[in-house]
């Protein structure tokens, strides 16, 4: 998809060298020029949701960010569908303006209930985040002197952690010249506390609570074809909010897995690098920079490089990956609102990529932003849970198509080739040293036995098929 004039205007002004060439690169070098979102960069456009779906949970999209223009409202979850109308309000251009602090500030009561990381590039080029006063250190100022303010908001234990403590931290930022108000960019915003599921996710009966803004999920989209996953995340999944020139700094995710992600308002820039150890080598080398103007020789350099440099539209529905290293980076004069939902599908690449979270050796071993110990170990139990359950659910033959729910413009996978992903991927994690030794070695025995049974079971439909057709 070609840009528009306007979406060129928009990569220029926000510094980076679009239409014309990256300085110092080997095109250059030749005499030639080389754009930034060129065809080696481009990402991959879809026509529909039959299609997007195939992309997310039967095709390898590591490396790829594939993109659904118009995917939200064709699969019901617009804006005003899927965010509470308080947050669409209150990032709304009219209301709010470019400024992000502007908007939280608009959000009242819903500070208290709610919170967000607010992350900002300091003079280094360096992500930053605006922290509070753990409690009880909140309850005093800086002369010691009680914050009645403050002690007046704490209504709840965690309430010291909320966004209107996150919000006033800022503020005080600002007031010292250590922040600048349009570098601010909202990250992970969620509810303190748990509420009741969605709606439509009561449809393929997932019953548990969750600490998400969203309304609905392209989980609840896709229903029971979500559940041919390892992991889905919609329990703290964030929302992220940005002005022009904020975004999220080069990283890798804390977990190796891919991400479902919602453009529900203003244009974005994503890059994405390389799996393994180009992208380990970007994070050791410049961790959290962020590619905001004027973009230094490393960041050049850095762009070169890139795997994938996609523009997100309003409206687009996209697939990334979180468990490579990418950045972000808003250029719109619009609040920029998007949304991610990370997963771990059945494709044999995703899966081996996830089995290398927490590798403190190899290609994908990284020094710091990875989970901690506990958690993965939590983490791994559910995804052994999940793998066994779904196995153990496709015992019996199946044939025929695996389709989605109501929500949204209907999509069916054959469920022969579910069948098969999951076979592959119940002996990937059999395998696996650390699943291993959470499930002891009766535990490897059943899952790769129920594998070897998906795998015989599919086999023997092939042969009955072909005999069918001869």
């Amino acid at each position: 998809m070609r840009l528009s004039a306007d979406e060129k205007r928009l990569i220029e002004a926000a510094g980076w060298p679009e239409a014309k060439r990256i300085p110092g690169s080997l095109h250059e070098a030749k005499g030639k020029t080389q754009d930034l979102l060129c065809d080696r960069t481009a990402p991959r456009y879809v026509e529909s949701p039959q299609e997007f779906a195939e992309a997310l949970l039967l095709e390898d999209h590591l490396e790829d960010i594939v993109i659904l223009p118009d995917g939200l409202r064709r699969t019901g979850l617009s804006p005003r569908e899927a965010l509470p109308a308080w947050l669409c309000d209150a990032a709304s251009v009219g209301s709010a303006g470019s400024s992000v602090l502007r908007c939280l500030k608009r959000l009242g009561p819903h500070l208290e209930s709610h919170k967000a990381a607010l992350e900002f590039p300091d003079d280094k080029g360096v992500q930053r985040e605006a922290l509070p006063k753990p409690y009880p250190f909140c309850l005093w100022d800086d002369e010691g002197r009680v914050n009645a303010d403050v002690a007046t908001q704490m209504t709840m234990p965690e309430s010291w952690r909320n966004l209107g403590q996150r919000v006033q931290a800022a503020e005080a930022l600002l007031r010292k010249g250590e922040l600048e108000e349009s570098h601010l960019y909202a990250c992970e915003m969620r509810r303190l506390r748990e509420r009741e599921a969605n709606e439509f996710a009561l449809d393929y009966g997932c019953e548990e609570g969750t600490k998400s803004l969203c309304l609905r999920h392209a989980r609840d989209w896709l229903a029971q074809l979500s559940k041919w996953t390892m992991y889905w995340n919609c329990y703290d999944d964030g929302v992220f909010v940005g002005g022009r020139g904020s975004g999220k700094g080069l990283h890798v995710d804390q977990v190796l897995w891919s991400n479902v992600g919602k453009q529900w308002q203003g244009y974005k820039l994503m890059v994405t690098w390389p799996a393994g150890s180009e992208s380990t080598r970007l994070v050791r080398e410049m961790g959290d920079a962020h590619f905001r103007a004027p973009l230094e020789e490393q960041q050049l350099a850095a762009l070169r490089c890139a795997a994938r440099i996609a523009l997100l539209r309003p409206g687009d529905l996209f697939i990334c990956s979180g468990g490579v290293a990418h950045a972000t980076l808003s250029v719109s004069e619009e609040l920029t609102i998007t949304g991610y939902e990370s997963l771990v599908t059945l494709h044999p690449r995703l899966v081996e990529h996830m089995l290398h979270t927490g590798s403190s050796c190899g290609p994908c071993a990284l020094d710091k932003g990875v989970m901690e110990s506990d958690e993965l170990k939590e983490m791994r139990q559910g995804m052994l849970k999940r793998l066994l359950g779904l196995m153990q659910e496709q015992s019996a033959p199946a044939s025929g198509l695996v389709q989605s729910g109501r929500l949204g413009e209907p999509v069916a996978l054959p469920a022969a080739g579910l069948r098969e992903l999951l076979a592959t991927a119940a002996r990937q994690v059999g395998y696996d040293p650390s699943f291993a030794v959470l499930c002891g070695s009766a535990g490897v025995s059943r899952l790769l036995a129920a594998s070897d049974r998906l795998q015989a079971t599919g086999t023997k439909r092939r042969r009955t098929m072909e005999s069918k057709d001869m």
